[in-house]
């Protein structure tokens, strides 16, 4: 039997909690494994899998539409950035057979891997982290956000876009929800079956269900909410242009409520221990206070040259955000785990006619989803948003669908100042997106471009191709449809290289069917 299928057997029998310990993981492939179904390499490469926990964003990128194997290719390069190398092939190997155990990866996926494999993979393991793992962490599987797929990208990491539907990563894309199941897999063959004979396997077993779990400890620094270390009073020396001492003022709820109301209604719900802070240039008043899993800043600026750098700042198009700036108001939100970092999550909004802002950095291992939580509880004035919100990415959009059944999610590319997921039809999943640059779109272009290619030349199936016409035709945009190799996933993508748009959509069948997409798509 191979490893992959031993291990889909453990699963079946046993459930995914022996994906929570990386030792008791060990110890059960130690007992139940053969000699010769797996090298000391093979487990060491599993084990940190399960140590990286690549599990929860792989499952929550398939969950939210992605390619397996763009979404393989992003946790294995997740992974291998982790274990301190740069093996992706084997790290994207383990990763698929984490995957494939628990019915998210077809092992067709594996197979491809297993070949690509060099001899580095039979390195030691890697030291356990002595805090969490640097990106991430434990997470419920399905994340708050509406199941949506995610658009492959350039600008989050070199090399290949990261995942969407017809991504290797996650098509993110983030990130989801993206994180249901669209595009994922039938369950592990024989869930519930009888448990391996192996006594080891069967005492790990119990100490999970007892819930022994060890998680690292370990806590992230505050973000400003000016920007973070972009304070503009900060001088480059750690001290602040500002010489004048923190000044007296009023902290009470009540008083907090009525100097911040144009941000919310009631500022200071879950707040505590709140304290006046030394303003930077440019400020009237900083107030830091205590929240459930990190902290409130709340500034009130001198005038509006000095709000706007700091929302300028704020508004960054790294992966993982949703960001809405409609001039008198603006929000963001970051989160770290759609972004594949270990900064800190962050949710902030601002009030350009009353010169404020509010920021809630998270410290520790707190998720965007508590942050936003607690944004909402003030009964904010600025909403997020929910649909996409540029006028010709709009347009863009209702080429081939109405954009009221579109529904904003955050970015699982750098470089996004927009991405969404949609409804078609039944058995067609969408994301479309909108990039700040043409680099950016065309990135995509092109790996959209080498899988077509590829469809020709490896067993798949090619359908339309090359580029479309609206207006000017070739320099406006591109589409590609194709069938991957295994028949099971097809994709069709295309883009519109407009210097006011620069968006993206990807659509996927799940069956492989590809004329369905097609007839789907407008010709014209």
């Amino acid at each position: 039997m191979e490893l992959h299928e031993a291990i889909r057997e453990l699963v079946a029998a046993h459930g995914t909690s022996m994906f929570s310990d990386a030792s008791g993981f060990r110890g059960v492939l130690d007992d139940v494994l053969e000699e010769d179904q797996a090298t000391t390499g093979d487990i060491n490469l599993l084990v940190d899998a399960v140590r990286f926990d690549v599990l929860t964003p792989l499952a929550a990128m398939i969950d939210g539409g992605a390619d397996p194997i763009r979404a393989v290719e992003e946790a294995g390069l997740r992974l291998a950035r982790d274990r301190g190398g740069d093996d992706q092939a084997a790290s994207s190997w383990a990763a698929a057979v984490i995957g494939y155990a628990v019915g998210k990866v077809p092992e067709a996926v594996i197979l491809r891997y297993r070949s690509q494999r060099p001899p580095s993979s039979q390195a030691p393991l890697a030291a356990p982290p002595t805090g969490p793992p640097l990106q991430s962490p434990p997470q419920p599987p399905v994340p708050s956000q509406p199941p949506t797929a995610w658009p492959p990208h350039p600008g989050q990491q070199s090399g290949p876009p990261t995942v969407m539907p017809g991504y290797q990563s996650a098509p993110q894309q983030q990130q989801p929800s993206p994180y249901g199941i669209a595009g994922g897999y039938p369950p592990a063959p024989g869930f519930g079956g009888t448990p391996p004979k192996k006594k080891g396997a069967v005492l790990w077993i119990a100490a999970a269900v007892a819930g022994v779990v060890v998680i690292g400890g370990g806590v992230t620094g505050l973000v400003l909410a000016n920007g973070g270390d972009k304070d503009p009073g900060n001088t480059g020396d750690g001290k602040s242009s500002e010489t004048s001492e923190t000044p007296e003022v009023d902290v009470e709820p009540a008083a907090l409520d009525k100097r911040y109301t144009a941000l919310a209604s009631t500022i200071s719900s879950g707040a505590s221990e709140c304290a006046a802070a030394t303003p930077a240039a440019g400020q009237t008043e900083v107030i830091d206070c205590v929240v459930n899993a990190g902290k409130l800043r709340l500034v009130t600026y001198a005038d509006a040259e000095t709000l706007t750098a700091a929302r300028k700042t704020r508004l960054d198009y790294r992966a993982g955000t949703l960001t809405a700036d409609n001039g008198t108001t603006a929000l963001y939100e970051f989160d770290p785990e759609r972004g594949g970092t270990a900064d800190p999550a962050i949710v902030y909004w601002d009030s350009s006619s009353a010169l404020q802002s509010a920021t809630i950095t998270g410290e520790g291992s707190a998720k965007v989803d508590s942050l936003v939580t607690l944004y909402k509880a003030t009964s904010p004035r600025v909403a997020e948003p929910t649909g996409p919100q540029h006028p010709v990415f709009r347009d863009f959009i209702n080429i081939n669908m109405d954009v009221a059944s579109c529904t904003r999610q955050r970015t699982f590319f750098a470089g996004e100042s927009e991405e969404a997921s949609c409804t078609a039809v039944d058995g067609i999943v969408v994301s479309v997106g909108r990039y700040t640059t043409r680099k950016g779109m065309r990135t995509d272009r092109k790996y959209y471009k080498e899988q077509y290619d590829k469809a020709g030349t490896s067993g798949g199936t090619q359908g339309g191709g090359g580029t479309w016409k609206f207006g000017e035709g070739k320099a406006e945009g591109a589409y590609y449809a194709y069938r991957d190799s295994d028949g099971e996933t097809a994709t069709l993508y295309w883009d519109y290289d407009l210097s006011d748009c620069y968006c993206y959509g990807v659509a996927w069948n799940f069956d492989g069917n590809l004329k369905k997409l097609e007839n789907w798509w407008p010709s014209e």
